[in-house]
Protein backbone atom coordinates (compact mmCIF):
# COMPACT_ATOMS: atom_id res chain seq x y z
CA UNK A 1 0.00 0.00 0.00
CA UNK A 2 1.45 3.58 -0.81
CA UNK A 3 0.01 6.67 1.20
CA UNK A 4 -0.22 9.59 -1.10
CA UNK A 5 -1.40 13.00 -0.33
CA UNK A 6 -4.67 15.12 -2.10
CA UNK A 7 -5.82 18.22 -1.84
CA UNK A 8 -9.79 18.85 -1.57
CA UNK A 9 -10.26 22.36 -3.74
CA UNK A 10 -13.96 22.22 -3.63
CA UNK A 11 -16.36 20.14 -2.41
CA UNK A 12 -20.26 20.03 -1.93
CA UNK A 13 -23.00 17.81 -0.68
CA UNK A 14 -26.83 17.12 -0.78
CA UNK A 15 -29.13 14.98 0.34
CA UNK A 16 -32.77 14.47 1.57
CA UNK A 17 -35.16 11.60 3.11
CA UNK A 18 -36.97 11.35 0.33
CA UNK A 19 -36.57 13.65 -3.19
CA UNK A 20 -34.23 16.62 -3.39
CA UNK A 21 -36.46 20.00 -4.11
CA UNK A 22 -33.95 22.42 -5.85
CA UNK A 23 -31.32 21.05 -8.13
CA UNK A 24 -31.69 24.22 -9.65
CA UNK A 25 -31.55 22.39 -13.34
CA UNK A 26 -33.37 25.14 -15.82
CA UNK A 27 -30.44 27.63 -15.17
CA UNK A 28 -27.83 24.25 -15.39
CA UNK A 29 -29.66 23.06 -18.42
CA UNK A 30 -31.53 25.31 -20.53
CA UNK A 31 -32.11 23.52 -23.23
CA UNK A 32 -35.67 21.93 -22.07
CA UNK A 33 -34.98 19.08 -24.71
CA UNK A 34 -31.75 17.54 -22.98
CA UNK A 35 -32.68 18.29 -19.47
CA UNK A 36 -35.98 16.44 -20.24
CA UNK A 37 -34.15 13.39 -20.61
CA UNK A 38 -31.86 14.11 -17.41
CA UNK A 39 -32.30 10.91 -14.59
CA UNK A 40 -32.51 12.08 -11.20
CA UNK A 41 -28.66 11.03 -11.22
CA UNK A 42 -27.45 13.26 -13.31
CA UNK A 43 -29.27 16.08 -12.30
CA UNK A 44 -27.57 15.39 -8.87
CA UNK A 45 -24.34 15.33 -10.67
CA UNK A 46 -25.21 18.53 -12.47
CA UNK A 47 -25.88 19.97 -9.47
CA UNK A 48 -22.91 19.15 -7.42
CA UNK A 49 -20.75 19.68 -10.16
CA UNK A 50 -21.88 23.20 -10.53
CA UNK A 51 -21.50 24.05 -7.28
CA UNK A 52 -17.90 22.75 -7.60
CA UNK A 53 -17.68 25.25 -10.21
CA UNK A 54 -16.27 22.05 -12.44
CA UNK A 55 -16.66 22.08 -16.12
CA UNK A 56 -13.87 20.32 -17.87
CA UNK A 57 -11.54 17.36 -17.17
CA UNK A 58 -11.32 14.47 -16.08
CA UNK A 59 -14.25 12.94 -14.16
CA UNK A 60 -14.58 9.65 -11.35
CA UNK A 61 -18.03 8.65 -11.17
CA UNK A 62 -19.13 6.43 -8.51
CA UNK A 63 -22.27 4.94 -7.68
CA UNK A 64 -23.87 1.80 -5.99
CA UNK A 65 -27.10 1.77 -7.52
CA UNK A 66 -26.53 3.35 -10.40
CA UNK A 67 -29.44 4.70 -12.63
CA UNK A 68 -31.98 2.16 -10.36
CA UNK A 69 -35.21 4.27 -11.34
CA UNK A 70 -34.57 3.64 -15.08
CA UNK A 71 -34.24 0.16 -14.78
CA UNK A 72 -37.36 0.09 -12.21
CA UNK A 73 -39.26 1.17 -15.36
CA UNK A 74 -37.59 -1.62 -17.88
CA UNK A 75 -38.32 -4.34 -15.13
CA UNK A 76 -41.93 -3.28 -14.86
CA UNK A 77 -42.40 -2.95 -19.01
CA UNK A 78 -41.02 -6.34 -19.03
CA UNK A 79 -43.24 -7.71 -16.64
CA UNK A 80 -46.23 -6.33 -17.91
CA UNK A 81 -45.77 -7.17 -21.48
CA UNK A 82 -45.26 -3.62 -22.25
CA UNK A 83 -43.04 -1.91 -24.87
CA UNK A 84 -39.90 -0.44 -23.32
CA UNK A 85 -39.10 3.13 -23.33
CA UNK A 86 -36.00 4.02 -25.62
CA UNK A 87 -34.94 7.21 -23.08
CA UNK A 88 -35.42 4.37 -20.14
CA UNK A 89 -33.10 2.10 -22.36
CA UNK A 90 -30.89 4.91 -23.26
CA UNK A 91 -30.50 5.69 -19.42
CA UNK A 92 -30.14 2.56 -17.96
CA UNK A 93 -26.34 2.30 -17.68
CA UNK A 94 -23.59 3.29 -15.23
CA UNK A 95 -22.08 6.10 -17.32
CA UNK A 96 -25.57 7.90 -18.06
CA UNK A 97 -24.82 10.71 -15.43
CA UNK A 98 -21.66 11.66 -16.33
CA UNK A 99 -21.88 11.43 -19.76
CA UNK A 100 -24.65 14.17 -19.63
CA UNK A 101 -21.90 16.30 -17.53
CA UNK A 102 -19.58 15.74 -20.65
CA UNK A 103 -22.47 16.33 -23.20
CA UNK A 104 -23.30 19.81 -21.28
CA UNK A 105 -20.01 21.01 -21.05
CA UNK A 106 -18.55 19.28 -23.70
CA UNK A 107 -15.56 17.75 -21.91
CA UNK A 108 -13.67 15.80 -24.29
CA UNK A 109 -11.61 14.42 -21.17
CA UNK A 110 -11.36 10.87 -19.73
CA UNK A 111 -14.48 9.29 -17.57
CA UNK A 112 -13.90 6.72 -14.93
CA UNK A 113 -16.66 4.43 -13.37
CA UNK A 114 -16.69 2.88 -10.43
CA UNK A 115 -19.58 0.41 -8.76
CA UNK A 116 -17.80 -1.54 -6.10
CA UNK A 117 -20.87 -1.67 -3.41
CA UNK A 118 -20.42 -0.05 0.09
CA UNK A 119 -17.27 0.44 -1.00
CA UNK A 120 -17.75 2.81 -3.62
CA UNK A 121 -16.85 6.39 -2.42
CA UNK A 122 -13.46 5.22 -1.43
CA UNK A 123 -12.88 3.50 -4.63
CA UNK A 124 -13.98 6.18 -6.10
CA UNK A 125 -11.76 8.61 -4.41
CA UNK A 126 -8.67 6.43 -4.46
CA UNK A 127 -9.45 6.07 -8.68
CA UNK A 128 -9.15 10.60 -9.00
CA UNK A 129 -6.34 10.85 -6.54
CA UNK A 130 -4.52 7.86 -8.74
CA UNK A 131 -5.89 9.93 -12.00
CA UNK A 132 -4.23 13.32 -10.55
CA UNK A 133 -1.03 12.05 -9.62
CA UNK A 134 -0.41 10.35 -13.35
CA UNK A 135 -2.06 13.64 -15.04
CA UNK A 136 -0.98 16.25 -12.97
CA UNK A 137 -4.53 17.60 -13.31
CA UNK A 138 -7.42 18.72 -11.14
CA UNK A 139 -9.98 15.56 -10.97
CA UNK A 140 -13.70 15.68 -10.24
CA UNK A 141 -14.58 12.89 -7.92
CA UNK A 142 -18.17 12.54 -7.82
CA UNK A 143 -20.68 9.77 -5.79
CA UNK A 144 -24.42 9.69 -6.61
CA UNK A 145 -27.55 7.42 -5.32
CA UNK A 146 -31.29 8.06 -5.68
CA UNK A 147 -33.27 5.27 -4.97
CA UNK A 148 -36.74 6.87 -4.73
CA UNK A 149 -38.85 4.00 -6.79
CA UNK A 150 -42.07 2.44 -6.17
CA UNK A 151 -41.79 0.41 -3.33
CA UNK A 152 -38.32 1.09 -2.07
CA UNK A 153 -40.01 0.91 1.43
CA UNK A 154 -40.50 -2.62 1.44
CA UNK A 155 -36.88 -3.86 0.58
CA UNK A 156 -34.91 -0.02 2.00
CA UNK A 157 -33.25 -1.49 4.78
CA UNK A 158 -29.78 0.68 4.14
CA UNK A 159 -30.44 4.31 4.08
CA UNK A 160 -32.33 7.00 5.61
CA UNK A 161 -31.53 9.15 2.62
CA UNK A 162 -33.03 8.18 -0.58
CA UNK A 163 -31.37 10.74 -2.86
CA UNK A 164 -27.95 12.07 -2.12
CA UNK A 165 -24.38 12.96 -3.53
CA UNK A 166 -21.08 14.24 -2.85
CA UNK A 167 -18.81 16.11 -4.79
CA UNK A 168 -15.16 17.05 -4.18
CA UNK A 169 -12.24 18.03 -6.71
CA UNK A 170 -8.85 16.97 -5.79
CA UNK A 171 -5.03 17.36 -6.83
CA UNK A 172 -2.71 14.97 -5.98
CA UNK A 173 0.25 16.51 -3.58
CA UNK A 174 3.87 15.57 -4.07
CA UNK A 175 4.33 14.76 -0.19
CA UNK A 176 2.71 13.91 2.79
CA UNK A 177 3.88 17.19 4.96
CA UNK A 178 0.64 18.37 6.92
CA UNK A 179 -1.79 15.74 5.30
CA UNK A 180 -4.38 14.53 7.23
CA UNK A 181 -5.87 10.72 7.95
CA UNK A 182 -9.98 10.96 6.70
CA UNK A 183 -12.20 10.76 9.29
CA UNK A 184 -15.44 8.93 9.71
CA UNK A 185 -16.96 12.52 9.50
CA UNK A 186 -20.10 10.87 7.74
CA UNK A 187 -24.02 11.61 8.20
CA UNK A 188 -25.78 8.97 10.43
CA UNK A 189 -28.63 7.40 8.73
CA UNK A 190 -26.45 7.90 5.20
CA UNK A 191 -25.54 5.12 2.98
CA UNK A 192 -22.29 3.23 3.08
CA UNK A 193 -21.45 3.84 -0.43
CA UNK A 194 -21.23 7.78 0.35
CA UNK A 195 -19.93 7.64 3.81
CA UNK A 196 -15.65 7.71 2.57
CA UNK A 197 -16.35 10.55 0.24
CA UNK A 198 -19.09 12.42 2.82
CA UNK A 199 -16.34 12.59 5.60
CA UNK A 200 -13.71 14.35 3.32
CA UNK A 201 -15.82 16.58 1.95
CA UNK A 202 -17.18 17.17 5.68
CA UNK A 203 -13.75 17.70 6.60
CA UNK A 204 -12.89 19.92 3.93
CA UNK A 205 -15.74 21.98 5.14
CA UNK A 206 -14.30 21.64 8.44
CA UNK A 207 -11.30 23.52 7.19
CA UNK A 208 -9.09 20.30 6.66
CA UNK A 209 -7.73 20.74 2.92
CA UNK A 210 -4.70 17.97 2.65
CA UNK A 211 -5.43 14.26 3.55
CA UNK A 212 -4.12 11.13 2.75
CA UNK A 213 -5.27 8.22 1.30
CA UNK A 214 -3.78 4.62 0.94
CA UNK A 215 -3.93 3.05 -2.90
Amino acid sequence: MKQVAFRVINSSLVYDRKKIEDLDEKRIVPKMMIRRRLTRNAKVLLYLADKCDFRDGKVVYGSCFSELEENAKIAKAVANDESISAISFQNSVYNTAPSYLSLIYKNTDEIITISSGMKTSLDALKSAVLQSLVSKQRVLCVCVECIDIENIEEVNNCTAYLEAGVAVVIEACENLEGAAKIEDKSIRGMIGSLNDLMSVANMHKSGIEKMVVEL
